[in-house]
């Protein structure tokens, strides 16, 4: 059964440019059709290989609510025990932290009260892995050195390729909330809890936790946010270049 598009009349560098996380949330409800909107634009994002092997489970029960505050009670008190208390970034300020950690305070106090919670995941390719691992294939096309190399990385390549497929789903979601007048945030405390969160889903194996989206009606303004000027974060063709002229133009580099 196919879903309809969704209209909104925010363009689409608005909605970009102020999407702030969300923390509070007033108390009115979300249908099923709205939820399944957001999910439906979470699916028109691109995925790893174009498996489209994503899996979401969406919480609005007060009692898998209940449980659930139980398990991100004992993560968020250890992130902001560690994270939350360690040096300021550059360009932070401690104000700024402090709203950050008192919103994520809020949030946990009131996690019964948010509308939804939807996790979202990422089901294993067991064929496409098994392919990957195949000692034949890697020699022939990696050789030994690369093959070492490969397996090597071959779990912070795992993470990396689920990450792939489960984050440009979660920001299709968050922008989509945003163009909708919802207010969400993406969490990641169940990586702090290995298998707890999971337990209480009752998820299979197969089934890899990638984030944790609340989402409901903001009891605050949405936006904007405010960040850096690009410019800093840029190597141009290698690391540490800022110039963007190519060597040889005038006043381009010439290492």
């Amino acid at each position: 059964m196919s879903t309809t598009i969704p209209s909104s009349p925010e363009r689409i560098f608005d909605v970009m440019y102020q999407c702030r996380a969300i923390r509070r949330f007033t108390s009115e409800p979300l249908s099923d059709e709205l939820l399944v909107s957001l999910v439906d634009a979470a699916l028109h994002g691109p995925s790893g290989g174009n498996a489209q092997n994503w899996s979401f489970v969406i919480v609005r029960d007060p009692v898998q609510k209940r449980r659930l505050r139980a398990v991100w009670a004992r993560a968020w008190g250890f992130y902001r025990s560690t994270m939350g208390a360690s040096p300021l970034r550059s360009g932070e300020t401690a104000a700024e932290r402090e709203r950050g950690l008192r919103a994520a305070d809020h949030l946990l106090d009131h996690l019964e009260e948010v509308p939804a919670l939807i996790f979202v995941g990422v089901m294993a390719d067991d064929g496409a892995e098994r392919r990957l691992l195949s000692a034949r294939l890697l020699l022939r096309h990696l050789g030994v050195r690369g093959t070492l190399r490969f397996l090597g990385s071959g779990q912070k390549n795992s993470a990396l390729s689920k990450g792939a497929t489960a984050y440009p789903a979660v920001q299709n979601l968050l922008l989509a909330a945003r163009a909708l007048g919802l207010g969400a945030v993406m969490t990641t405390q169940h990586f702090f809890v290995p298998g707890e969160f999971e337990k209480v889903l009752e998820l299979p194996k197969a089934f890899t936790l990638a984030a944790i989206v609340p989402v409901g009606w903001p009891a605050v303004k949405l936006g904007p946010t405010r960040r850096p000027d690009p410019r800093s974060f840029i190597s141009w063709d290698r690391w540490g270049q800022t110039s963007s002229q190519y060597p040889g133009e005038p006043g381009g580099s010439q290492r």
